[in-house]
């Protein structure tokens, strides 16, 4: 008689609640996704769930922390593995290693952005401050850039690399070919940055 499968103890409940609600919430939706579906798709118990984030909104505001958290240790990780240090580089290897590995976490992202509501603006101002960081890093002489282009530099570089996120999947049907295959990322990558540092018609 087959057995059923091991639900998590308490230490790995968290985490797949977590797993369970990115998920949900990519395939319908934050306000369609209730917590005893999230519960019964990690295996755990309601209760278990409201103990470890009281409510569905805390547990989606550890979901957004658990995709932005990726790309901290992505970026940390490229920067590990690669040659150069302090370049643009080190971003397009972050994100292929986020993007580019994981489409659960692709399609959490694009359904937060696409559906438009306060979370969307939160998550994208999150990504935002994110980006203007790396920049500061990354940029020899950031206040060097005229006000204008400070401005809105952290919102380019987000575009190039959330644009082909939100379209995949008509990108996948124009392309031929999966827009997040490793070696189209890598040629993708390495066009924005040279697009990044030396401009498209300079």
């Amino acid at each position: 008689m087959p057995t059923a499968p091991a639900k998590p103890n308490r230490g790995d409940a968290r985490v797949a609640l977590v797993a369970a609600g990115r998920k949900l919430f990519a395939q319908q939706g934050y306000d369609a996704t209730t917590t005893r579906q999230i519960a019964a798709e990690a295996a755990v118990s309601h209760a278990l769930l409201r103990y470890h984030f009281s409510s569905k909104a805390g547990l989606r505001d550890a979901v957004d922390d658990d995709v932005l958290g990726s790309f901290t240790h992505a970026v940390a990780s490229a920067r590990e593995e690669g040659t150069d240090h302090g370049d643009l580089a080190e971003v397009g290897r972050a994100t292929a290693l986020l993007f580019g590995a994981d489409q659960e976490r692709r399609r959490y992202v694009r359904r937060v952005l696409v559906d438009g509501d306060d979370r969307a603006a939160a998550l994208l101002a999150r990504l935002v401050a994110g980006a203007e960081r790396e920049l500061e890093r990354l940029l020899p002489q950031p206040s060097a850039l005229p006000p204008e282009q400070r401005r809105w530099a952290a919102y380019q570089t987000l575009f190039l690399i959330l644009g082909p996120l939100l379209l995949e999947p008509a990108l996948h049907t124009v392309l031929g070919s999966d827009p997040f295959a490793p070696e189209t990322l890598a040629e993708r990558s390495h066009a924005n940055q040279r697009l990044l540092q030396h401009g498209l018609f300079d």
